[in-house]
């Protein structure tokens, strides 16, 4: 073969790996729902002094994280009276668009003092749109491309309720033509659908007191059941109707139910913090779950834990542990983090702490191994950290780091 063309052929394949390594990270937990990346080729350590940061960004308030599609990136802050929507360059952190609007956090007395910083929950990015929630539930659907809202709902007035003490912290869970919520107000209006072109409610249902998770799709038996983590349990109920399948009583100290519930081969793993602890159920056809177990030994606070090879990674309030899925047995536990955030990539855990140190380990149930650490931002750090495209993206309430993980 000439060799101009085995030079052809080989940068080809290498762009072809390049291409499959690297993934759009659009929605709360990543392209499938679950806190894994498949992104290959990254680093395995990297200095005291971090690896490289490509680009730094000053934000102005709240916790959302961050959603990459398309070389865009998304999320949301607070400026003054005004929710912020932001659309960046995700390869330069240059600005693309942004989108106000009005919210005056102390138009609402039922907001505690405390969680008025700024948005909470993450943007979802589907079919050339962009949907957000704010702390007071209101939810635009925007275009992607140019930032022009398309339209807007109120998730109290959908629920003729006040705004929750703790306000909004769930991200749009968007499925082919929907967008489902969780407005928290009674009368039929816990939980709704809503249509993803037009924001025009498609139903609502059940009478739940509000949680403050994500809700999340699974498929049981050919099924298809949409599961809320709501503030008294889990509710399955129908994708088409919101129609109530079954129940799993889950009552925690203020109703605080956080982290995103995980399914995994007939099973559904549930962990909230507040003393309550962790539970394995089993689902059945047309009846209520059944306990595998409950344990304290995995209480999540504001961060999902990630499954990975048969095992759960995540933090019991201040200790990352390694757990076995289907026997809540403790492999091995490590302190010195905080209540972090993590996920995992290419065979290891990258976790972020709430002081803002980030720490690469082996995602391994022998024991922790950590291999890097490096001091990238100043604490409270609650955002999730985000991988695409080779460069984890992190931030808290002032500040958001795109950081080279290629090398």
């Amino acid at each position: 073969m000439p060799p101009k063309l085995i030079r052809t052929f080989t940068v080809l394949a290498c762009l072809l790996v390049s291409a499959a390594s690297a993934e759009d990270w659009p929605n709360w937990r990543g392209p499938r729902f679950d806190g894994v990346s498949r992104e290959t080729g990254l680093l395995k350590s990297w200095p005291a002094s971090g690896p490289k940061v490509a680009w730094k960004k000053t934000l102005t308030g709240g916790y959302s994280s961050v959603a990459v599609a398309g070389g865009r990136l998304y999320t949301q802050e607070r400026d003054g009276g005004e929710e912020v929507v932001l659309c960046l360059d995700a390869a330069s952190g240059q600005p693309r668009w942004e989108y106000r609007y009005a919210c005056d956090y102390d138009r609402h007395p039922t907001l505690d003092q405390r969680f008025k910083t700024g948005p909470r929950s993450t943007p979802a990015v589907a079919g050339g749109m962009v949907y957000t929630i704010g702390v007071t539930g209101v939810v635009c659907g925007l275009d992607a491309a140019s930032g022009k809202l398309v339209w807007r709902r109120d998730m109290l007035d959908m629920a003729a309720r006040a705004c929750p003490e703790f306000g909004y912290c769930n991200s749009p869970l968007v499925v082919g033509d929907r967008v489902y919520v969780q407005p928290g107000g009674q009368n039929g209006t816990s939980l709704a659908a809503l249509d993803r072109r037009t924001g025009e409610v498609v139903w609502k249902a059940l009478d739940d007191p509000i949680g403050y998770s994500t809700p999340v799709l699974i498929d049981f038996q050919g099924s298809p059941q949409l599961l809320f983590f709501t503030g008294t349990g889990l509710a399955a109920v129908t994708p088409g109707e919101g129609r109530l399948l079954w129940r799993y009583p889950w009552k925690t100290a203020f109703d605080l139910n956080v982290a995103t519930p995980i399914y995994h081969d007939g099973q559904v793993f549930l962990s909230s913090n507040y003393g309550k602890g962790c539970a394995l159920v089993r689902l059945k056809p047309g009846a209520d779950p059944e306990t595998v177990y409950q344990s304290g030994a995995m209480q999540n606070h504001v961060c999902t834990s990630v499954l990975y090879e048969g095992n759960l990674y995540g933090f019991n309030g201040d200790h990352l542990r390694c757990m076995e899925w289907g026997t809540g047995k403790v492999l091995w536990d490590q302190r010195g983090l905080g209540r972090g955030s993590l996920l995992i990539a290419d065979g290891h855990l990258i976790a972020l702490g709430d002081q803002g140190d980030l720490v690469m380990a082996e995602a391994t149930p022998r024991d922790y191994v950590e291999q890097a650490r490096w001091k990238a931002l100043n604490g409270p750090c609650w955002n999730v950290p985000v991988l695409s495209g080779g460069k984890l993206y992190l931030r808290n309430e002032g500040t958001l780091l795109a950081v080279d993980l290629k090398g």
